[in-house]
């Protein structure tokens, strides 16, 4: 009877191990997801309501997202797709708490510029 108690004791030690770490990398996921969509967001809003699509555009949206990445703690790419269209990827990494293992999840999101009153239009 001691010797299955034990046993059963290592595999619920085991699941709770396993549980709790995957928990840390779904968390790392969703950080990740939150501040992409985020800086993206920003990053199409700094562009303005009507895009030139120039050099200036490019500055203004990677500034944005950047600024957005700096005070979340995050890193990421901004990359400007189009007038008022800003892809930006996010890397979050993260340390379990009880194997210690490095997690990284990336999420990248794509923010499209919409003007309009009623509904949004995208921007050509």
């Amino acid at each position: 009877m001691a010797v299955l108690f034990c046993f059963i004791v290592l595999i619920a030690g085991l699941l709770v191990t396993a549980l709790v770490d995957a928990g840390t990398a779904i968390q790392a996921g969703n950080r990740a997801d939150t501040y992409s969509a985020e800086a993206a967001r920003a990053a199409s809003i700094a562009v303005g309501p009507v895009p030139a699509g120039g050099v200036e555009d490019v500055r203004l949206a990677t500034a944005a997202a950047g600024s957005y990445l700096v005070e979340a703690g995050a890193t990421g790419q901004v990359s400007v797709l189009g007038p008022g269209v800003v892809q930006v990827s996010v890397t979050v990494s993260a340390s379990t708490p009880l194997l210690g293992f490095v997690v990284r999840q990336t999420r990248t999101h794509t923010a499209q510029l919409q003007v309009g009153v009623t509904h949004g239009e995208g921007v050509s």
